[in-house]
């Protein structure tokens, strides 16, 4: 460690001491090639520790490679966020050749990739480009890019190696990094931030039997005060109540035919791991995987066609209704493809319609701007950073819908709120550091996040955090809540619909208040 220390004079790390004792543990496990699960809360440091780790090994091992890699939705940013956090604690120098994932070696042909790799002490790649190369360079060039391979790094690990927990495939590219890792015996560093011992436990399987587990998770040095906001409203409870008694013709026949234990949830989870593109495939070979059951005849699968067929416009509906904007709820619902289904919809949708809210001004509280068509949650969100941000608050607010953050935008500028900016995935990378940077200064009062959008980022400047939606991974709800310790975080969620059941899992998880 002596020689990481002398690299690291004058190099400011937050908890750096934690960080250190973490980097010498998986030092210590690494000698043995044994993988390890990094559980750490999410705004730890854990890519840091990463990168050091990283840095302790080349020192000791030159010709070593190194791979750093994530299959989240925000995969490319996160390995761009490492790579430019490499730069700037001087692991270009130290580490050599970093394949930048930003061109994704876009204009190289296969030889020149291959030499690229061949070059590099670590790869920076999204897994789906780093095992599509590696598969061509080895296919057609007889050369394995693993071959000197010291140790591969798994970021944002939860979701991708415990998929199968919710009926959902492992990935297919890692389930082949997964095979190549048995033949080349190089280790994984899989980093994560679960609370739930289930996942964790499931991740150590995939890991190996010889992985070893480090996991500290009582990392939080600042108090987060989290209330559950309840609204009530009765049309949308209305539509959460006709949408649910649509569902029990499709969930009845899926039941009867995979399983009569399958729980509504589970069900939902295997039409989004893509159950009915396997059922519909152009060449269907039997049996038919979807998750852990099978399917056997014909009858059986068009039967499971017509239902999670079904099954998806209405879920796909419900989460349109919960966490979307009005406007794109009765778009949805009244598409022409869509009109049989929702039929004994288009009544109870109409009390939407009518809907009307006085929202207060920033410059002038005492004076309304009237709007129609706005959510309840966004209705709430407003009065509450109204509420914060007269008294110099910073404030958060995260939806998973680009249309519900875009409305929010435009609402608050119309209402005069000062430094309003809005973070989506279709944010260019030049334009986010600028906006993240006026933020952490005076110039961004309140910012509004997509997942994507505020993947990996540490913002302890907020004061005050908002969650627009609910998702079914507690994990997302508790790595936003974490990224930005130390604040009062609210969770609105309807009352009287589906979003009730969420929430209290994730009240449980934070000691969460109910606030009316």
């Amino acid at each position: 460690m002596e020689k990481l220390n002398s690299f690291l004079q004058g190099l400011t790390i937050d908890k750096r001491d934690y960080q250190l004792q973490a980097v010498q543990e998986i030092l210590t496990h690494h000698k043995d090639s044994h993988s390890i699960l990094l559980n750490y809360p999410y705004g730890t440091g854990k890519t840091i520790i990463a990168l050091l780790v990283l840095l302790r090994l080349k020192l000791d091992e030159p010709k070593k490679q190194f791979i750093f890699t994530s299959a989240r939705e925000a995969a490319g940013m996160r390995c761009r966020q490492a790579v430019e956090m490499g730069k700037e604690f001087g692991f270009v120098d130290k580490l050599g050749y970093l394949f930048n994932p930003q061109t994704g070696g876009k204009g190289l042909n296969l030889s020149q990739k291959m030499k690229m790799y061949q070059a590099s002490n670590v790869i920076f790649s999204p897994i789906q480009t780093l095992m599509n190369d590696r598969f061509q360079i080895k296919s057609r060039m007889k050369v394995d890019i693993f071959k000197n391979m010291s140790l591969c790094i798994v970021d944002e690990a939860t979701d991708l190696l415990a998929r199968s927990m919710s009926g959902f495939r492992l990935s297919k590219y890692f389930q082949e990094l997964f095979q190549v890792r048995k033949s080349n015996n190089f280790p994984i560093l899989a980093m994560s931030g679960t609370r739930d011992q289930h996942k964790a436990k499931f991740i150590m399987q995939v890991l190996g039997e010889d992985a070893h587990q480090m996991s500290r998770l009582d990392l939080s040095p600042y108090e987060t005060i989290t209330q559950i906001k309840p609204i009530n409203r009765e049309d949308y409870i209305h539509n959460d109540q006709t949408i649910s008694n649509l569902l029990t013709k499709p969930v009845g026949t899926i039941q009867e035919i995979l399983d009569p234990n399958l729980s509504r949830l589970e069900i939902v989870k295997l039409s989004y791991g893509g159950a009915l593109d396997r059922l519909r495939g152009e060449q269907v070979a039997y049996p038919i995987k979807l998750g852990k059951y099978r399917v056997t005849k014909n009858d059986d699968r068009i039967q499971l066609i017509n239902a999670f067929a079904l099954l998806f416009k209405l879920t796909h509906a419900r989460l349109l209704l919960l966490e979307s904007t009005p406007g794109e709820y009765l778009k949805y619902t009244k598409k022409d493809e869509n009109k049989e289904v929702f039929q004994s919809l288009l009544e109870v949708s109409s009390e939407i319609i009518s809907y009307r809210v006085d929202l207060p001004r920033y410059d002038k509280p005492e004076e309304v701007t009237t709007r129609g068509l706005i959510h309840p949650k966004v209705e709430k969100a407003i009065n509450i950073i109204h509420e914060h941000i007269i008294r110099g608050a910073k404030v958060l607010l995260f939806t998973r819908y680009l249309a519900l953050g875009e409305q929010l935008k435009m609402l608050l500028e119309t209402l005069q709120y000062p430094g309003v900016k809005y973070l989506s995935g279709k944010t260019k990378e030049e334009s986010r550091h600028i906006i993240l940077d006026q933020f952490r200064k005076e110039d961004v009062n309140v910012l509004i996040f997509t997942p994507v959008g505020g993947r990996g980022l540490n913002l302890e400047e907020a004061d005050v955090v908002i969650h627009l939606d609910i998702t079914s991974n507690l994990d997302d709800m508790t790595q936003r809540r974490e990224r930005a310790r130390g604040c009062i975080e609210y969770v609105l969620v309807l009352q009287g619909t589906s979003e009730e059941g969420k929430v209290k899992e994730y009240a449980k998880l934070t000691d969460a208040s109910t606030v009316e």
